[in-house]
């Protein structure tokens, strides 16, 4: 799990506590997402491809370079 996602499980949970509701309404995630700071910037694109993308960066995040050995 990244930290962003981390950090949404933890103000939704925030959230249902908070106003002692199980099951936010999908207006109250947004306007939670919106708290957290995200705005649209970007122009809309199928799902599959922002999710394949996303994973695309994650698996270069996780690759590191290999040091040079030193002779």
């Amino acid at each position: 799990m990244s930290d962003e996602q981390f950090e949404f499980l933890m103000a939704i949970e925030e959230y249902k506590r908070a106003n002692a509701k199980p099951f936010p309404t999908w207006t109250e995630v947004l306007e939670l997402i919106k708290a957290l700071g995200y705005r649209k910037v970007a122009a809309p694109q199928p799902l599959a491809e922002a999710r394949r993308r996303e994973e695309e960066q994650a698996a270069r995040a996780l690759v590191e370079p290999v040091p040079a050995s030193t002779p």
